[in-house]
């Protein structure tokens, strides 16, 4: 007769989880869960790429997005919905990983749209120094005894800023040079959030948010990809 419910290999029971973090965990559950963080990491960013290079190529695609404006906030609003849903069923498997996928699809559409108008070559560019960037301070992250958790509060800050001035831009457009200010803004607090959620994840997380933290290293790539490819398209057309 089974046992359900068991630990993986390398992992230990939910029980002893809770109010444990990752630091204060066994070398063994501590390689598991940067295991599963960065497996689910790399399936979200390579299924991006594929899905939203696919539908950046397909030019009905896009014709047809453009000419129904509505269609655009499906995605949106499909996302929030979505993070919130994973948020609260993170935990309860298979549904954490169906709602990851559905996150991840939103995301790649959505991100598909953005690019369509986009230079192949500098969404090109663009992706590969974002996975630089990403290499480079994830390592610089597991390697220092720095304490990255005092940059919150003021990424924080810098990120509600970055908001603000992109909301008032919206309705009142600064002009390019402000344009350029912003995306450098944006690749700065999405790179200083890479270090921030990088020791949040390998430092202080419970060893079975590995859904989590995968989702708050994604968005922090995606977003700084994002502003990256804004830079270099600002900078183009200067």
């Amino acid at each position: 007769m089974g046992f359900p419910d068991q630990p993986e290999e390398g992992d230990v029971p939910d029980d002893f989880k809770y109010g444990v973090t990752v630091s204060e965990s066994s070398p063994e559950v501590r390689a598991a869960f940067i295991r599963k963080v960065y497996t689910i990491l790399f399936c979200q960013i390579l299924a991006t790429c594929l899905v939203a290079g696919g539908i950046s190529q397909y030019t009905s695609a896009i014709v047809w997005v453009k000419t129904h404006k509505w269609s655009l906030f499906v995605p949106l609003i499909g996302t929030l919905i979505n993070l919130v849903l994973l948020f609260w069923k993170r935990h309860s498997h298979p549904l954490n990983f169906v709602l990851l996928s559905t996150f991840t699809a939103f995301e790649a559409f959505t991100l598909g749209i953005l690019t369509a108008s986009i230079d192949n070559v500098i969404v090109l560019q663009a992706l590969l120094i974002t996975l630089g960037v990403f290499l480079a301070l994830t390592l610089f992250t597991f390697q220092s005894s720095f304490d990255f958790s005092s940059l919150g509060p003021w990424l924080f800050g810098a990120l509600i800023a970055l908001a603000m001035v992109g909301l008032v831009n919206v309705f009142i457009p600064f002009g390019k040079t402000m344009d350029i200010i912003f995306a450098l803004g944006g690749c700065l607090i999405f790179s200083g959030y890479i270090l921030f959620d990088t020791y949040m994840i390998t430092k202080r997380m419970s060893p079975d948010e590995f859904i989590l933290g995968a989702i708050s290293l994604y968005l922090d790539f995606i977003n700084l990809f994002i502003n990256i490819v804004r830079l270099m398209h600002d900078l183009q057309e200067r």
